[in-house]
Parts: C-alpha cells; structure tokens; sequence
C-alpha cells in the first residue's frame, strides 16, 4: 500500500502509512505547519488516501471535516468503534456499558 505523503509547497513534511502514523502526523504537523494539513483535509486528500486504505466508513466521514481539529477527532472517533469491534461489541455500545456500570 502507498503511504499518505504530507507535503507543504512541494516539500515533504510527513508520512503516514497506517492509521496510527496518520494521527500522529496529524496531531504534530497541526502544530508545526497547520496550514499544510488544513490543506490535505480541505481538499480531500486524506479521505481518498483512507479510501484507497479501505477504511471507506473513515474516509466519508473525513469528507465532513473543515479543519484539521475536525479530522482528528473524526480519526480517534473511529479508532475507538474499533477497539470495541476487538473486544466483541458493536461501536458505541461499550460506551452505553460503561454508563449501565456506573450507575
């Protein structure tokens, strides 16, 4: 699979090849050159990068997203349905168990 090249004025700035390298390199370029991923996330990019992944649910969502803060949210959002899949439950419904819990 190709990885998703960051890239500011023709320069690259960051890789990401995976989901978690894809947060990371949102959460530091964010900070270091914002305008860049604004950029990426605005035109699309990373959602036709999760596309092609096969991360299709991720990748329409990411087509909501108007600022870099927006994708990163949507990003973690997805990371945790996940890790609910892994543990045999639906998304959102570990979420609805810890509430059922504490009560």
């Amino acid at each position: 699979m190709e990885p998703f090249y960051f890239k500011s004025y023709n320069k690259l700035i960051g890789v990401a090849c995976d989901l978690e390298s894809l947060l990371a390199e949102l959460e530091c370029l964010n900070i270091y050159d914002r305008d860049a991923v604004n950029y990426h996330v605005l035109n699309g990019h990373i959602s036709m990068w999760l596309e092609y992944m096969g991360m299709h649910d991720l990748a329409e969502n990411l087509k909501n997203a108007k600022t870099p803060e927006d994708a990163i949210r949507e990003i973690k959002s997805y990371k945790m349905s996940l890790k609910g899949h892994r543990n045999g439950m639906k998304p959102g419904r570990k979420k609805a168990m810890n509430k059922l819990n504490k009560n």
